[in-house]
């Protein structure tokens, strides 16, 4: 990493006791321009430009959050449009941001399966 990178790491609670929704950090880099060229790993996947087109998007089961699909590295993925915060220019509350959600646990769009990424505990 560069000098002076900034992150904000926010615990994300989801719904209690929810069959597949879990509770989540979200890793957010306030000045990615200060990572180096050379970062790579579940970071550097996103913070290299990732080319993707979206297209077909359709109403979803919420009439709030069209479905889509997303063409990204040789996929054409489902997607769901939604808020999330971004936290670039306000890291204390975020502001309210529109994205596309990636369903089947992000396959085709991350690197590798989300179980790579999984971790029993942050100190391990």
């Amino acid at each position: 990493m560069g000098d002076g990178a900034t992150f904000v790491i926010v615990l994300h609670r989801v719904w209690k006791n929810h069959p597949l929704h879990r509770d989540f950090l979200g890793f957010y880099t306030l000045d990615s321009h200060r990572l180096s060229n050379m970062t790579h790993g579940l970071l550097g996947q996103f913070y290299h430009d990732v080319n993707y087109k979206v297209y077909n998007i359709h109403p979803g089961l919420d009439p709030e959050k069209p479905d889509a699909t997303m063409a990204v590295k040789g996929h054409n993925l489902t997607v769901t449009r939604g808020w999330q915060k971004d936290y670039r220019l306000d890291s204390k509350w975020g502001a309210n941001i529109t994205c596309w959600f990636v369903h089947n646990n992000g396959k085709g769009f991350i690197d590798g399966t989300y179980t790579d990424y999984v971790v029993s505990s942050l100190f391990d």
